[in-house]
């Protein structure tokens, strides 16, 4: 029996059958339209119409199918990378700014399937110079191998997207993360072309004419990178992998690690989980800090913990290189974040400071990337990229949606009852913050869904009877014993009101669930109590 307030999540089984029925009397069928479907695609090892590459893949998103073959379609949105992103170009070195506030919005486009929202990765960077800007130490190109086959510890995806090439210069091109192989490459139309990285692993693509061409890769990565534990490495083997790093940033890096309090008295491994910690409990801050450049600057953001995803990533890996441990921060037009090498593989780590909102060109798939857990912990009321990532895979968007849209599998049949509102009450002061409390308003249209299906909730939030504008919502589902399994987060409007949709994730359990709301609040209000 279903409770009124809750969430029945159910294991589908669909058996489709396919019954071929003459158009007339006096004849057969010659020819019948069959839509193509991934998992038999992936079943009876299709390719693609030219053969070059698989029609679908295996991911932890679920199957999904291979960048249609006619692009005719293509939005006129749609980015196209390369231009004068090239190894040599102004943007190939990072000197970090004074804006620590946190962006209330920023734009994003995901050529990838399933997306890497938001951690396409674009640039990189693995040194520091005299200035204390961030540079790539090896710019030498390589030659990117294509072939291969997926291991089993690596996960697939494909990438669809348009670059603006031009005669043997190489231009730079966006992949999931480091030490991803391609395995298969097209462009079209057809042209000789060559893909290449450099020291710090960004990509590129070089043609032999000036054209847009739309480039059509299959990729493997190892799942690791995306979550797993630091190897247990010493210093010693360390070593080797560090670029030379200026007297003047040593100096500064090491008054940073005193004032954090480690040192390589300890294992890289402990030392980085403490790092970790240290560098995610930065805030964004509307004081703009007191220094303008160099060794004050890095050490005001660094001691003062001040800051958005860039300023800590940035930090991060001056400290992190002045200790020991091989560090690069990477970035992208609406996120930045840092990898570690333990001598193995580089680690991706996001250290929070996302955006409050992403307005994001979702024209390759509906499919997110699902790594492995977090192997660190999150301070209370982090902006991860991983929420502004399931924000926008769940379709977030101050437009409301049609009525009865929630995103429910098509095989699932909707349960008669009416939706459910659920307010979070609060004291009228937010205990963390000083600020008054927020109240969340839920409501969570009632069906039976599929694990991988979405659910659709929309509602508000508001602290002392004003809009809570462009706050995080963080959206869950709690279970019979009061485990709250979080799903995703939506951002509310200028007017405080949010409308979206939620991924149910593959591991839930079956069973009987509670929607339920949160926020940690934003400029003018304090976060909800549960």
């Amino acid at each position: 029996m279903q409770r009124s307030n809750g969430l029945r999540i159910t294991a589908v089984l669909l058996l489709v059958s396919a019954i071929a029925a003459p158009l007339r009397a006096d004849g057969p069928v010659l020819h019948e339209y069959i839509p193509p479907d991934p998992v038999d695609d992936l079943r009876m090892g299709a390719t693609t119409s030219d053969g070059t590459m698989p029609a679908a893949i295996d991911t932890p998103s679920g199957v999904v199918s291979a960048p249609a073959a006619d692009k005719r379609n293509t939005p006129s949105s749609q980015v196209a990378y390369g231009g004068n992103a090239t190894p040599d170009s102004i943007d190939a070195s990072y000197r970090i700014d004074r804006d620590t506030t946190r962006p209330d919005s920023v734009r994003y486009d995901d050529p990838f399937i399933p997306a890497v929202t938001p951690f396409k990765r674009v640039y990189a960077y693995d040194a520091v110079d005299e200035q204390f800007e961030l540079v790539v130490h090896d710019k030498s190109l390589h030659h990117l191998e294509l072939g291969g086959e997926p291991r089993p510890d690596e996960d697939q995806f494909y990438g669809d997207l348009l670059v603006d090439v031009a005669p043997s210069l190489p231009v730079r091109i966006p992949s999931v993360g480091p030490g991803a192989r391609a395995l298969v490459a097209r462009v079209e139309p057809a042209m000789k072309f060559e893909l290449l990285r450099d020291g710090a692993d960004n990509w590129f693509l070089m043609g032999d004419a000036r054209k847009r061409v739309r480039l059509v890769v299959e990729l493997a990565i190892p799942r690791a990178v995306f979550g797993s534990d630091f190897g247990d490495v010493s210093w010693a083997e360390l070593v080797r992998y560090l670029p030379p790093l200026p007297p003047a940033a040593k100096s500064s890096a090491e008054d940073v690690l005193r004032a954090i309090g480690v040192s390589q008295n300890e294992r890289p491994r402990d030392v980085l989980g403490k790092l970790v910690g240290y560098f995610r409990s930065f805030s964004p801050s509307d004081e703009t800090p007191r220094s303008t450049g160099g060794a004050s600057l890095y050490t005001e953001l660094a001691i003062g913990k001040k800051g958005v995803c860039r300023h800590r990533a940035y930090a991060f890996v001056l400290t992190a290189l002045a200790l020991g441990i091989p560090a690069r921060l990477v970035r992208n037009e609406a996120h930045a974040w840092v990898e570690v090498f333990d001598a193995t593989r580089y680690h991706r780590i996001d250290l929070g400071g996302a955006a409050s909102h992403m307005d994001y060109e979702a024209h390759s798939s509906e499919h997110q990337h699902r790594p492995p857990p977090d192997p660190y912990q999150w301070p209370p009321g982090s902006e991860t990229g991983s929420a502004l990532g399931d924000q926008a895979a769940s379709g977030a968007s101050n437009t409301p949606e049609p009525s009865g849209s929630a995103g429910v599998a098509p095989s699932a049949l909707p349960v008669p009852a009416a939706p459910s509102a659920v307010a979070n009450s609060a004291p009228p002061v937010s205990q963390e913050s000083g600020l008054p409390a927020a109240i969340v308003s839920l409501t969570a249209e009632l069906h039976e869904l599929r694990r991988g299906g979405h659910l659709h909730v929309s509602g508000s939030v508001a602290s002392e009877g004003s809009a809570c504008a462009f706050a995080r919502v963080d959206v869950g589902l709690r279970d019979f014993t009061g485990v709250e399994h979080w799903l995703g987060a939506l951002s509310t409007d200028d007017k405080g009101r949010y409308d979206g949709r939620v991924a149910i994730p593959f591991e839930l359990d079956v069973g009987d669930y509670s929607a339920v709301a949160s926020t940690p609040g934003s400029g003018h209000c304090g976060a909800s109590v549960k």
